[in-house]
């Protein structure tokens, strides 16, 4: 069975941080190794005791995208999984359920989960198929859902620190053009937690638009809409 290196990128939200730990601590599948890459401070302080599978590594404040490399270029186990330190996983199964589709063959693995609100809105089930088509015109993949073989970056390098917004659905479309074997595991395993220092939300409206100009310059795209994992839910028709 393949084993998971787990990486969370935090910066300054301890109490967010060791809620995102406590559920990766309730999977029936353990990860070989949870690495942290803290681009704030006090994140060793944070998850002291929690588990000896936690390695914190110090980012130096270089900022999102650089923080997933640090633990990455870190990561020794067979496939990389990542959760955002403001998520938690919500099913147990998790990692032993999609250890079987990489056991079966699959290269990256993608989840559903939930849209949970802070302040206190029910929450939005997210459910969305991907592949080389579909990724073309939006990334409907949660990232604190993703997992992929860390072979994968032999082959296609490493993100794309030109697309501090984009870099993940960079990723993704180049693992699916490339011929990866993408798996969608229709289960919700994660809640996605929706509050004001979401790095997707309303704020630096015209960074984002800039770089997903750049994104579909570079991989020869029409000019896309600007949206957000909140907004793909949203206008989904009604008893999808």
């Amino acid at each position: 069975m393949v084993s998971f290196s787990v990486v969370i990128p935090t910066r300054d939200r301890p109490d967010f941080l060791r809620e995102a730990v406590a559920s990766l601590l309730n999977q029936t599948l353990l990860p070989a190794e949870i690495i942290v890459a803290d681009d704030g401070e006090g994140a060793s302080a944070a998850v002291r005791g929690m588990t000896p599978l936690i390695r914190v590594l110090n980012n130096e404040r270089r900022g999102p995208v650089a923080a997933r490399l640090l633990g990455v270029r870190a990561a020794s186990a067979d496939c990389i999984a990542f959760l955002d330190d403001d998520d938690w996983l919500t099913e147990p199964g998790y990692f032993a359920a999609i250890a079987r589709h990489f056991d079966n063959g699959a290269d990256f693995t993608h989840a559903d989960g939930a849209m949970v609100f802070s302040d206190g809105q029910p929450g939005i089930a997210y459910s969305f198929p991907a592949d080389a088509r579909s990724l073309e015109r939006d990334n409907t993949i949660l990232i604190s859902a993703v997992a992929y073989r860390r072979s994968l970056h032999d082959r296609l390098g490493e993100f794309d620190t030109a697309l501090p917004f984009y870099w993940d659905w960079d990723w993704y479309l180049r693992v699916a053009r490339a011929g990866a074997r993408l798996h969608h595991h229709r289960q919700p395993v994660v809640a996605i937690r929706v509050h004001a220092r979401n790095m997707s939300g309303a704020t630096m409206e015209a960074e984002r638009r800039a770089n997903l100009d750049r994104f579909a310059e570079k991989h020869g795209l029409p000019p896309l809409v600007l949206k957000n994992h909140l907004s793909l839910v949203r206008e989904q028709p009604p008893g999808r």
